[in-house]
């Protein structure tokens, strides 16, 4: 086929079977025919189990082998390395395309020099307070699409790029992304300019049981804290000042998330009060971290916020697992394409 518009990269560190839903739907977005999808995978027997009919709606098919996969980032990066389209995505295994989602990307890459493209983030498992406070904190700048336009940053996961700013990295892509890694600075001090697209949606499946928020929000919490400091090479006696004043901060992040999402007339206003104990919840857990990463480094943070991204039916409730494991509608063959019909979310 011609050189694809779009090219697609989903990992899987163990089979199919985890990308299945988030192919689902991507194979039925208005544009699939121009779209490579790079599956990344220990090796090409790893995808074997996918069925025909789940593939052939794309106009390009490429797998890339990786050998055992420890990080999913990292082994995103080497996707977008293998990528031939001018235009590459990051879809994580728990995150789903909405519909327009391939038009409404590359409209934006159109009509404007952007280096990176985000879209504007739901809610793929909303009956849960934890999953609401979680989806806040990991993508509260965006998850309004009344916002949306030029943004100082937009997601680094479920992401859009030029290929060629990507590319420029060569092998050493893959030590830029992830919660740790900088990519998104370089690309701004390289003069990039980021955009969040109003049409172009994704729904996330966030963490929904306590364990795993308390997991998950302690451990993010701590890595801030500790790349904070060491970033502004803060002396001891301001680490331990902070450290003290972090039971502070969920009081004053609560006020910032009441008053931009949650007040009457908010974006985000009929969640309140059902999501008020989740986040209340995360937000002590994550000030909790923060404290410990001011004073004590990142620990094994990164390790273990890597878990997350692995395989997230494990850190949902027996409802959502239901909900995001059972089947999606099987394609008919032969494939066609319907009508479409601050970094890190927020910080104090």
């Amino acid at each position: 086929m011609p050189t694809p518009a779009l090219s697609v990269i989903v990992v899987t560190p163990h089979d199919f079977a985890q990308l299945r839903r988030t192919v689902a739907h991507l194979r039925v977005q208005d544009g699939v025919e121009d779209t490579e999808l790079v599956l990344v995978a220990p090796d090409e027997a790893a995808v074997a189990d996918a069925e025909p009919a789940e593939l052939a709606a794309f106009g390009q098919l490429t797998v890339v082998p990786v050998g055992p996969i420890d990080n999913v980032d990292r082994a995103a990066a080497r996707g977008m390395l293998a990528a031939s389209a001018p235009v590459v995505a990051t879809i994580e295994d728990h995150a789903y395309v909405q519909a327009g989602w391939i038009r409404a990307v590359l409209a934006a890459y159109e009509q404007g020099d952007w280096v990176s493209v985000g879209s504007v983030m739901g809610n793929a498992n909303p009956d849960s307070s934890f999953s609401w406070a979680n989806l806040m904190l990991g993508y509260g700048w965006w998850i309004d699409r009344d916002h949306a336009g030029e943004m100082d940053d937009v997601p680094s996961h479920n992401a859009t790029y030029r290929r060629e700013a990507v590319a420029a990295f060569g092998d050493e892509l893959p030590r830029h992304v992830g919660r740790d890694g900088d990519l998104h600075e370089r690309l701004r001090q390289a003069g990039g300019r980021m955009y969040l697209a109003p049409d172009a949606s994704i729904t996330h499946a966030n963490p929904s049981t306590l364990a795993a928020t308390a997991d998950l929000r302690f451990n993010a919490g701590r890595l801030y804290g500790a790349e904070r400091a060491e970033d502004a090479g803060w002396s001891f006696a301001r680490r331990l000042f902070y450290a003290l004043a972090s039971p502070l901060i969920p009081l004053v992040r609560l006020k910032r998330f009441f008053d931009e999402r949650l007040a009457p007339g908010r974006s985000h206003a009929e969640l309140f009060p059902a999501v008020l104990p989740g986040l209340i919840a995360a937000l002590v857990l994550d000030a909790a971290g923060q404290a410990v990463g001011y004073l004590r480094g990142p620990g094994a943070a990164p390790d273990v916020l890597a878990t997350f991204e692995m395989d997230r039916l494990q850190h949902l409730d027996r409802r959502d697992r239901r909900l995001l494991s059972a089947p999606p509608a099987p394609p008919a063959l032969p494939a066609s394409s319907p009508p479409s019909s601050p970094p890190s979310g927020e910080r104090p």
